[in-house]
């Protein structure tokens, strides 16, 4: 009787990436975000979700993406949020858990909502979120 081999289970490949942005102010914040929004609105916004506000009493620039589909929209967060002086936020544990709450509250109004947009994604929806730590 031949032994079965072991299948290697792999874990799945995640479904967001997320990277945070510490501004230099909430204007820079908010400049690149509305910004980087326009370009982006015409684009399915369920596989991305942009985020401007406050983190750590920091100004933050936070973005999650589908790391197969959109690639190319998370470097082009990266490059405006350097370009107007934004740093990555250093800290692995705070940046995971803004990421996580982040994710949680899309998941939350995307359950609730009858189409696919979050409101902080649209242009009249409210353009600086106030994050608390």
């Amino acid at each position: 009787m031949k032994k079965r081999q072991r299948k290697k289970h792999h874990p799945p490949p995640a479904l967001f990436e997320g990277n945070v942005w510490v501004m230099p102010s909430a204007q820079a914040a908010k400049e690149v975000y509305t910004t980087l929004l326009r370009q982006f609105l015409e684009e399915q916004s369920a596989e991305w979700s942009l985020v401007s506000g406050f983190f750590q009493k920091e100004p933050v620039l936070a973005f999650l993406w589908d790391p197969i589909r959109q690639a190319r929209k998370a470097e082009q967060v990266a490059q405006g949020a350097l370009g107007a002086g934004g740093r990555e936020l250093d800290d692995a544990e705070a940046k995971a858990t803004l990421l996580a709450q982040l994710l949680l509250r899309r998941v939350g109004l995307q359950a609730n909502e009858s189409f696919d947009t979050l409101v902080a994604h649209h242009p009249k929806g409210k353009p600086v979120w106030d994050l608390k730590d």
